[in-house]
C-alpha cells in the first residue's frame, strides 16, 4: 500500500490547523486505524479527562463497605471496590456482559457497561505497606499524597516518580535519587535540595542545570564542580564557611534563599531542550536513551515514538502514549501497565489486541471493563474466536454509521478516544484541568462535567507564620497540629487551607535541616509546577547574541549578531527565558 503524503487538518475540536506526516500515515495504516481527526493537544486533552491522578477521597466499599481511600467520590454512578474485594475470586465481571445493540453508539454502550462493572479505589500494584493515600503506585511502599510512583519507597508529596528513589520529598519527575527534598527533572542525585534539571549531584542545594557536582550551592549550568557557592569557584574551607553563615534552617532565610533561586533561574541561560544519549532525530524535552522520539517529553529508553509523555520503561513504535509502562505498537493509551501490545484505546490496558477498554488485561477484547485474564470478549461477552472477529468487524462499521455526536457536535467514529464527556471523572477532577486549565463556564459550555468541591473544616490549630523559625525548636507536638496554609485558598489552584505534619515528614526535616513548610501540599505542587515546561513544542531561534551577551561571543559558533539557528523548545514563545540553541549552549560551557 502507498502511503499517503502529509496533509494539514483541522481540529474538530479547537478548530486549529494540525498536519499529519507521511510518517503518521504510515503508522495509522500499520496498525490498521483511521487518522485523527483530533490534533495531538487536543488528543492528550481528551486523555487526560478521563484520569483523576491526585484527588483523593473518603468513602466505603460498595461490596464489604469497610471505609476506604479512593479516587472516586462517594455518589458517583458505578461501584467502586476496596483491593481486597477487587482482587477476590467472588466476583467475575463478565457477569456483567451484554450482547452488542447496533440501535445505540458504541460509546453509549460501554458507558453503560462501565457503570455496572466494580472499580477499584486506587491504581495500585504489587505495593508494600502504607500506600493507602496514593494513587498510580506501583512495586513501591511508604508513599504518601503522591501519585506516578515506580519501584521506589519512602516517596511524600511527590509526582511522577520513575524508579530507584528513597527517602524523597516534594519531587516532581525524578529518578535514582535518595534523600531529596524540592527536585524538579533531576536524576541520580544523592542528599539534595531544591535542584531542577540536575543530575548526578551529591550534597548541593539551589542548582539549575548542573551535572556531576558536589557541595555546590546556588548555581546553574556547571559541570563536574566542587565547592561553587553562587558560581563562583571556592575552596573546601571557603565554601563552608559560607554554607555555614547561610543558617538554612531558619523559616525566615530559607524563603528568601529560594527567591533568589527562582530569580537566578529566570536569568540563566537555557539549553533549548534537555536530551541525552539519544539521536539527533529526537524532538521534546526531558529524553534520556531515546532513538527516533518525536514531539515526546519525559521519555526514557524508547525509540520511535510520537506524542507521548512520561514513559517508564521500554516502548517502541507508538503513537500518544501517556504515563505508560512497557509496550509495542500501541496507539492512544492513558496509564496502562507494563506488557501492552498491539493496545488501543485504552485506560490501563495489559496485554495484546485491547482496544477501547478500561483496566483490563487479556488478549483480544473490545469494549471491554474490569476482565482479568480473558480473550475473545466484546462488552465483557464472552465468544469463540471466530464470533469474536466477526462481530467486532461488525462494530467497527457500525461506530463510522452510527457515530457518537458530543453536545458540541464533536464526532465519534472508530479511531478517536473516548468522549470527555462520558469521563468518570469531573473535568476540573483530573489532570486536564492543570495542563489545559478552563474555567467553569468553559468546561460547562465545552459538555464536561464540573465539581464543585467541598470545603473541608479543618479545625484549624496554628497558621503558619506562627511556625517555630528553626526546625531546632520543632518537637512531636506539631504532629498534633492543624495548620492553615499560607495562601489561606487565595489561590487558583485548589488550596486545601489545612494542612499537617506527618512523623515520617517530620524526621526529614529535622535530619536535613530544613524548616517546616508554610504551604499545603497542593500548593507546593503547583510552585513547583513553575519549574516545568508545558507539553508542547515552540519554533524559536536562538537567542545568542554579541549585542547582548558579550562574554559568550569567544565561544560561538556565529561569528558576530544573534545566532541564526532554529529549533522546536517548550520554552513557550513569550516567556523571558535566554534559550540557546544546542551548540550555543555547549560553547557557554566551556
Amino acid at each position: 500500500m502507498n502511503s499517503k503524503k502529509g496533509q494539514n487538518k483541522i481540529c474538530q475540536n479547537c478548530k486549529q490547523d494540525f498536519v499529519i506526516e507521511t510518517e503518521d500515515f504510515e503508522f495509522y495504516e500499520k496498525i490498521k486505524v483511521p487518522p485523527p481527526t483530533f490534533c495531538s493537544d487536543c488528543r492528550l486533552q481528551r486523555r487526560l479527562a478521563t484520569y483523576n491522578a491526585r484527588n483523593l477521597y473518603k468513602r466505603n466499599c460498595d461490596r464489604c463497605n469497610i471505609s476506604i481511600i479512593s479516587v472516586f467520590s462517594a455518589g458517583i454512578d458505578s461501584k467502586v471496590y476496596c483491593t481486597k474485594c477487587y482482587f477476590s475470586d467472588d466476583w467475575d465481571a463478565t457477569l456483567y456482559g451484554k450482547d452488542y445493540d447496533f440501535s445505540k453508539t458504541f460509546f453509549i454502550q460501554f458507558d453503560e457497561l462501565r457503570k455496572n462493572v466494580p472499580q477499584i479505589h486506587l491504581r495500585h500494584s504489587n505495593n508494600g505497606d502504607n500506600c493507602e493515600y496514593a494513587n498510580s503506585v506501583y512495586h513501591s511502599s511508604n508513599v504518601y499524597l503522591s501519585y506516578g510512583v515506580v519501584a521506589s519507597q519512602d516517596i511524600y508529596y511527590g509526582s511522577l516518580i520513575n524508579k530507584g528513589n528513597k527517602t524523597c520529598l516534594d519531587c516532581y519527575n525524578i529518578k535514582n535519587n535518595e534523600y531529596i527534598y524540592e527536585l524538579v527533572n533531576s536524576n541520580g542525585n544523592f542528599k539534595c535540595i531544591y535542584l531542577t534539571n540536575s543530575h548526578q549531584c551529591l550534597e548541593s542545594s539551589f542548582l539549575f542545570n548542573c551535572i556531576n557536582c558536589q557541595n555546590c550551592f546556588m548555581s546553574s549550568n556547571l559541570r563536574n564542580k566542587n565547592y561553587c557557592f553562587r558560581n563562583k569557584q571556592l575552596t573546601k574551607k571557603e565554601y563552608e564557611q559560607k554554607i555555614s553563615e547561610l543558617k538554612l534552617g531558619n523559616s525566615s532565610e530559607f524563603e528568601k534563599i529560594t527567591e533568589e533561586y527562582y530569580n537566578m533561574i529566570k536569568n540563566s541561560i537555557y539549553r533549548y531542550a534537555t536530551i541525552i544519549k539519544s539521536t539527533d532525530d529526537c524532538t521534546g524535552d526531558m529524553l534520556e536513551n531515546c532513538k527516533n522520539v518525536k514531539n515526546s517529553f519525559n521519555i526514557y529508553d524508547c525509540e520511535n515514538l510520537k506524542f507521548s509523555i512520561f514513559l517508564m520503561n521500554k516502548n517502541t513504535d507508538s503513537y500518544d502514549l501517556t504515563i505508560s509502562g512497557r509496550g509495542e505498537r500501541n496507539y492512544d493509551l492513558i496509564t496502562s501497565a507494563g506488557g501492552s501490545f498491539d493496545c488501543k484505546f485504552g485506560n490501563r490496558a495489559t496485554g495484546n489486541n485491547l482496544e477501547y477498554v478500561d483496566t483490563c488485561n487479556g488478549e483480544d477484547l473490545f469494549g471491554c471493563v474490569g476482565l482479568k485474564k480473558k480473550q475473545y470478549c466484546i462488552l465483557n461477552k464472552q465468544y469463540s474466536k471466530e464470533e469474536y472477529f466477526n462481530l467486532r468487524k461488525k462494530i467497527i462499521n457500525h461506530m463510522t454509521d452510527m457515530p457518537y455526536i458530543d453536545k458540541k457536535n464533536r464526532i465519534y467514529k472508530y479511531g478517536e478516544f473516548f468522549p470527555i464527556e462520558l469521563s468518570q471523572f469531573a473535568y476540573n477532577d483530573t489532570l486536564a484541568i492543570q495542563f489545559f486549565p478552563l474555567a467553569k463556564d468553559q468546561i460547562l459550555n465545552e459538555g464536561y462535567k464540573w465539581k464543585d468541591f467541598n470545603n473541608k473544616d479543618y479545625q484549624i490549630s496554628i497558621i503558619s507564620s506562627e511556625l517555630p523559625e528553626n526546625i531546632e525548636m520543632v518537637n512531636n507536638s506539631i504532629l498534633k497540629e492543624t495548620i492553615l496554609c499560607k495562601d489561606k485558598e487565595d489561590c487558583k489552584h485548589g488550596c486545601t487551607k489545612g494542612y499537617k505534619i506527618i512523623e515520617e515528614e517530620l524526621k526529614f526535616y529535622q535530619k536535613m535541616k530544613l524548616p517546616l513548610p508554610k504551604y499545603c501540599p497542593n500548593c507546593r505542587y503547583y510552585n513547583r509546577l513553575r519549574r516545568t515546561n508545558s507539553w508542547k513544542l515552540f519554533y524559536r531561534q536562538c537567542m545568542c547574541d554579541y549585542k547582548v551577551f558579550k562574554n559568550t561571543i569567544l565561544h560561538s559558533q556565529h561569528k558576530e549578531g544573534r545566532c541564526l539557528n532554529k529549533f522546536e523548545t517548550a520554552y513557550k514563545n513569550e516567556t523571558q527565558e535566554i534559550i540557546y540553541c544546542k551548540q550555543c549552549y555547549q560553547q557557554e560551557l566551556l
